[in-house]
């Protein structure tokens, strides 16, 4: 075992003994578990948790301490000159005690890389043609359009909070908005290969590189040369197609390469049938897994940046809500600049910290309990949102399966249907919206001791506060959910008593929940097809416990750091009374000795929940076993803390930005491969121009 000891301010992270690892990945946010000495000697949770303490320890080693040795990294990692203005940025963000580590700004690379590829001027153009925009004019912030679409407005307010701070120093820009929650350009992978082909780095000579940007009046001046083709009511933002109502995969699917699972396989167009007209093996139950999820460490999520890799998930097209049916679809295929707090993995815009992170940022909680004082439960409430639910499609939504799978009447349906003979609800739930592995893949002790239900009545607090219905409803309610779900109130103060929380994606945002959590030091799972602009500062199973998409990971998550303890009184739950297959044979557990007569009359003449009550009392509940990783869990919970301290705040937020800022500036600059900083290097000459 080694201690764990970190240079700088990553010094006080992780509070501990760890294990060290091999064959990790530094290319990507996941966490990479080799198959070489070791495996199957732990858990799988536990090599997940020893390669990301290795992950972070050589994120450690990468945090600059000057602006020469952060500008030094910059040439390193991307083949260009910092821009204009990188003094400046670096100063502002030591004065905030920034950690400054070059992988923390990879999403902006990412985001700016095939407009690279694209000529500046028709940059400049399209931003000043469009609408809704923000327009930065010698520090001041203005939107003509604030008052009509509230993102755009919170936006402009932060953005205008950014310029106000002392030391902050941006050039003029137009920057255009997506004031809708979900994703809006999608443009085709080839179209987006082409451009990133034209978009090669260039270190130019310090001696040839200018500091200053262009005005960007240019633009305005020529702005009657360039058709935005907007008549048409979907074409009216640029030239861009905006495309109404339809299929979403239809459009994500181009976005994906040639030659991934998303391209491969086909559109499964009958789940959006108008009469609800859908193949058996297209249902929603039908998608879910069997057994581990794909490209996982045993059923566990190893790679956030693969588990947000919806292109890798061609079945999610049929089980989450952003695809199933969008709050609102609007989407261009057009590659312009677009400024957005929600991206899906494969979209195109340029991704900024949303109006939400900027508010709940971790800050400092006035009161905390201490882990030892917190209860051993999960909490989550929100609404039935992620996408517009209906009669015929709510089953396939994330949020609803999530809060089925923690609902013990819908668990106890699925054990009592484990062993049924039909392929099509083996295992399923009461909503018949997710099911339990036949197999029990995972291992799980609380399903071969068919206790599930009352172990997860023992830690799941999980409800809606609003059903989110697609037909008007008063108070919350829905006609078709109201069966399946109940409405509870978020309660502030249960919130901060648990230890467990659960962020999941709703319309695009989950607006600030993975912040607030981390916050008040929870140990966090967290699953979603979205990217953050944080994403590269966290690492999964070291800050978050990552979540597969279908959530058939949940349980074991939930049996490895709390154990299969079951706690008195968690048998009190509403138990469904439903009418079992007529192979009830196949999951019957006949009486045992403990049974009185008057037990086994009962069940004599109660045929229709019989099978259910037989297996319910045949159930053990374990008194006080301790079998749970509890100061794992803590481990992870406090690493979170402490890491969302220094690396999530509100003034993280802001250098993100301003960072953004300062690169879009020079890719829409005519004089754009030239732009940089170089006062660092100004006397080295021939080593840039021969590129040595």
């Amino acid at each position: 075992m080694l201690r764990a000891y970190f240079p700088g301010r990553f010094g006080a992270v992780w509070n501990g003994d760890v294990q060290g690892a091999s064959n990790v990945d530094m290319a990507s946010v996941g966490v990479a578990v080799g198959e070489g000495e070791g495996e199957g000697e732990s858990h799988p949770i536990e090599r997940l948790m020893e390669a990301a303490q290795k992950k972070f320890d050589e994120m450690a080693k990468e945090e600059a301490y000057s602006v020469e040795e952060a500008a030094k990294k910059y040439r390193e990692r991307r083949g260009r000159h910092p821009p204009p203005g990188f003094d400046a940025w670096y100063t502002y963000a030591t004065s905030q005690n920034a950690v400054i580590v070059e992988s923390f700004f990879d999403q902006i690379y990412d985001d700016l890389a095939p407009l690279w590829g694209i000529e500046a001027l028709t940059l400049r153009r399209t931003a000043h043609s469009f609408s809704p925009k923000i327009s930065m004019r010698n520090g001041i912030v203005d939107a003509q359009m604030k008052n009509s679409y509230p993102r755009l407005y919170k936006t402009m307010q932060m953005l205008q909070g950014l310029c106000e701070e002392e030391g902050v120093a941006l050039p003029d820009l137009n920057i255009p908005i997506n004031v809708n929650d979900e994703s809006a350009m999608l443009v085709p992978w080839e179209k987006v290969d082409t451009t990133l082909q034209l978009a090669r780095p260039i270190l130019a000579s310090p001696k040839d590189v200018i500091s200053n940007f262009s005005s960007i009046d240019d633009a305005e001046s020529m702005g009657a040369a360039f058709d935005p083709e907007w008549k048409d009511g979907r074409e009216r933002h640029t030239s861009a197609k905006w495309y109404g109502p339809r299929p979403f995969w239809s459009l994500v699917s181009p976005a994906c390469s040639p030659d991934s699972p998303a391209r491969l396989e086909p559109l499964m167009q009958d789940i959006w049938h108008r009469e609800g007209h859908t193949e058996a093996e297209h249902e929603a139950v039908a998608l879910l897994p069997l057994g581990f999820p794909k490209g996982s460490l045993k059923g566990y999520a190893d790679d956030w940046t693969g588990a947000v890799d919806v292109c890798q998930r061609p079945k999610l097209q049929g089980l989450h809500g952003a695809f199933v049916a969008p709050e609102s679809m609007s989407v261009t295929q057009k590659l312009f600049p677009l400024f957005s707090a929600t991206k899906i993995g494969m979209s195109n815009e340029i991704l900024i910290p949303s109006p939400s992170d900027w508010n709940t940022s971790y800050t400092t909680p006035t009161t905390s309990l201490s882990w030892s004082e917190k209860e051993d439960k999960l909490y989550w409430r929100g609404p039935a949102s992620g996408g517009k639910n209906a009669p015929g499609n709510w089953q396939r939504f994330h949020r609803h399966r999530f809060v089925a799978m923690l609902n013990a009447t819908h668990v106890e349906i699925a054990e009592g249907l484990l062993h049924a003979g039909n392929e099509s609800t083996v295992g399923s739930g009461y909503a018949k919206n997710f099911r339990l592995l036949p197999g029990n893949a995972y291992g799980l002790a609380t399903q071969r001791g068919a206790s599930m239900a009352e172990w997860v009545n023992s830690w799941a607090d999980a409800a809606f506060t609003d059903l989110h219905c697609g037909e008007h409803a008063e108070n919350g309610t829905c006609s078709y959910t109201k069966e399946y779900f109940s409405i509870l109130p978020i309660s502030a103060a249960t919130l901060k008593q648990y230890k467990y929380a659960a962020v999941l994606d709703g319309d695009g945002d989950e607006e600030g929940a993975f912040l607030a959590a981390l916050g008040l030091g929870r140990l966090t799972l967290k699953a979603s097809i979205y990217r953050q602009w944080y994403d590269s500062r966290v690492v999964p199973w070291l800050h978050f416990v990552p979540l597969d998409h279908t959530f058939v990971d949940v349980y074991g998550v939930m049996e490895f750091f709390r154990g299969t303890r079951v706690e008195e009184g968690a048998k009190q739950f509403a138990h469904a009374h439903v009418e079992m297959p007529k192979h009830e044979h196949h999951f019957q557990t006949p009486h045992s000795d403990e049974d009185d007569e008057e037990t086994k009359k009962e069940d004599a003449y109660d045929h229709v929940s019989g099978a259910v009550k037989r297996l319910r009392r045949r159930r053990k509940r374990s008194e006080t076993t301790n079998d749970g990783h509890d100061d794992l869990a803590r481990k992870i919970a406090e690493a979170g803390q402490k890491w969302a301290a220094k690396v999530l705040r509100k003034e993280d937020g802001k250098i993100y930005l301003y960072r953004l800022l300062l690169e879009y500036a020079r890719v829409v600059d005519n004089g754009r491969e030239k732009l940089g900083w170089v006062v660092d290097v100004v006397d080295v000459v021939d080593v840039y121009a021969s590129g040595k």
